[in-house]
Parts: C-alpha cells; sequence; structure tokens
C-alpha cells in the first residue's frame, strides 16, 4: 500500500500542478481544436469542456489528498476510536468530492436529473446493485443514496480503483471491500464481500455494480453468447433488453445471505459518458438523466443459490425494461 501510495500521490500532485501551470497554453489550444472542428463538423465545443473536467477533477483530487493527510494527524492515530473517527471524516470528505466533480459534470454539459422511485431507497439497511454504463454512474449512488437519503453505503470496488489515491486513501479507512477479479481464491473474495453485509443499521447499506463493467455492445455480445450455451433459460430473460449487461452471481449471493432488503437501479443518459471516445462522438449537452429504483423486500429473495440466482436475473431483466422504457419515453 505504501508503495503504491508513494507512486500514485506525487503523480497525481505533480498532473494537477503541470495542468495548472500550462493552463494559459492548453486552454487556447482547446478552444482552437473546438473552433476548427465546429466550422468541419457543426459539433458542439468539448475538449475545452473536458480540459475544464480534467482540472476540477484532478483540484479534487488532490484537495483529498491534503484533507485526509491532515485528518489523519488531528485524529490522533494511536488513541482509541481514531479509526473511527478517521472512517466518520472520510464519509463525510467523499461527499465533498463527489459533490465537486458532479457539480463540474453538470456545469460542463448542462445536465438535469429526474428521479423516480426514490422514495423506496430507505430505510436501511439495503444492498443497493446499479446498472453500469458510464465512466460518471459511479457518482450516482453517492449523490441519490448517501447524500439524498441519508445511507452510508459499504462499496464492493474492483482492486483496479486503487490506483486513484483519493478511492485509496477514502476507500480503505472505510469499511469498503476492493475485489481482486483474477484471484486465485474466489471463495475469499466471495466471503471478504459476504461480510460488509453484516452488522448493518438503519442508515446503511451495500453498494455493488453486478455487470461487474461498464456496458458496451461488445461486451454484452460476448456475454449473452457465452449465456446462451451455459443457461438459456436465464438468457432468454435478459435477450430481449440492449442497454445490460448479465449479472455476475457471486458477489450479489454472498450479499444476499445478510437477508437485508435490495434496491435495483437503473439510469438513462449517461450511456454518452462511457469514455472519452463517446464524449466526444455524441456528448451529452443538455440532456436529462433520468435515474429509477425499486425495491425488493427480503421476504421475496431466495435463500437458496440457484434460486437466488434466478431472482438477480428476473430483477437484472426488470432494470433491462425501465431502461428501455424511459429511453422510449425520453423520444
Amino acid at each position: 500500500m505504501i508503495r503504491r501510495r508513494l507512486v500514485t500521490i506525487p503523480r497525481t500532485v505533480m498532473l494537477w500542478l503541470l495542468l495548472t501551470v500550462c493552463l494559459p497554453a492548453v486552454v487556447p489550444i482547446a478552444a482552437a481544436v473546438d473552433l476548427i472542428r465546429w466550422f468541419a463538423t457543426k459539433k458542439p465545443w468539448i475538449a475545452i469542456r473536458l480540459v475544464f473536467l480534467g482540472w476540477i477533477y484532478l483540484a479534487a483530487e488532490v484537495a483529498v489528498i491534503l484533507v485526509a493527510g491532515l485528518q489523519w494527524v488531528a485524529s490522533f492515530p494511536f488513541t482509541p476510536g481514531a479509526a473511527q473517527r478517521r472512517c466518520d471524516w472520510s464519509y463525510w470528505l467523499q461527499t465533498r468530492w463527489v459533490q465537486a466533480i458532479m457539480w463540474a459534470l453538470q456545469r460542463a454539459f448542462s445536465l438535469h436529473f429526474s428521479v423516480q422511485g426514490a422514495d423506496a431507497i430507505t430505510p436501511g439497511p439495503i444492498v443497493v446493485l446499479f446498472r453500469h454504463a458510464s465512466i460518471m454512474d459511479n457518482l450516482l449512488p453517492h449523490v441519490f443514496v448517501s447524500a439524498g437519503a441519508g445511507i452510508r453505503l459499504r462499496w464492493v470496488l474492483k482492486k483496479e480503483l486503487l490506483s486513484d489515491p483519493a478511492l485509496d486513501i477514502g476507500g480503505n479507512r472505510m469499511p469498503n471491500y476492493f475485489v481482486d477479479r483474477n484471484s486465485a481464491d474466489p471463495e475469499a473474495e466471495r466471503t471478504a464481500i459476504a461480510a460488509l453485509g453484516r452488522d448493518l443499521g438503519p442508515h446503511d447499506g451495500v453498494m455493488l455494480f453486478p455487470e461487474g463493467t461498464r456496458y458496451s455492445p461488445e461486451r454484452r455480445r460476448s456475454r449473452m453468447e457465452k449465456l446462451a450455451w451455459s443457461e438459456p433459460d436465464l438468457h432468454a430473460l435478459l435477450a430481449p433488453y440492449d442497454g445490460i449487461l448479465p449479472p455476475r452471481t457471486g458477489g450479489v449471493l454472498a450479499l444476499l445471505e445478510a437477508g437485508t432488503d435490495v434496491i435495483v437501479a437503473t439510469h438513462v443518459g449517461l450511456e454518452a459518458l462511457r469514455g472519452i471516445k463517446e464524449i466526444w462522438r455524441d456528448p451529452p449537452l443538455g440532456r436529462t438523466i433520468t435515474v429509477s429504483f425499486r425495491r425488493y423486500a427480503s421476504s421475496e429473495i431466495p435463500r437458496d443459490p440457484e434460486e437466488g440466482k434466478r431472482w438477480l436475473y428476473e430483477a437484472w431483466a426488470w432494470v433491462g425494461e425501465e431502461t428501455v422504457r424511459i429511453r422510449d419515453s425520453a423520444t
């Protein structure tokens, strides 16, 4: 961990300093690129927006690094309760970090949000399962579940995200788990995920992206082909709905052992933020992002693993159906 942070923290700080120093040159260059592109294709200005987003993101990262360091000193690391104080402060810092990035995103692309079923989120304890189709949709649970509904989320995150120092520092101070998707001991990973679902209170929850990675047509095609061969009945549940990937079941079934209610959520409108290439080609300017939640009572969810797996696929079929419904109503 120390070795990793000795690389990621200086790298992030240096990138922010470099971009800040070079802004007087970078901004005119980005504007010139946008102007040429506008004359050639009548596409909206994007390069300047990406510079703005990049600077805010790096500035937020640096702010987290600095504040987290001060928090560590101020919390008296070796005194009783220090770990809990750092955890509490990290939840607060996480909210500010997300708010800064979401503010920049909304300003850059003039985004608006519409929420359906928000009353289903509370009370806790809950397990939250979110559709994953964008590099920015990981902000949505923070905004609508944590900040909006007051639920402290424990996250299941991929280990690769430890290269982000804000997620590394803050994420490891809170009861999250960074899963190794290539682990030689998947049962150990499952056990660690299951532990997140224990001892949850009325203001607690666990957040997981069941698809395991962002949607893309290529990924869907590959996974659906494998599913059609291995489990055709589950394939039939998801076949009518584009825009979703078949969920991975191991982590979800581990969390369902806790016997909590489950919130399933989807969104429409952020797909154009799947990556830089998509943003450049089709920026989501002025769009309304619709987020929809549905609650399943623990009594509805089977405890048998095979039945639980089918329940998950049926719930994910609702995600597909709801995604199509929202998309169609917006056109």
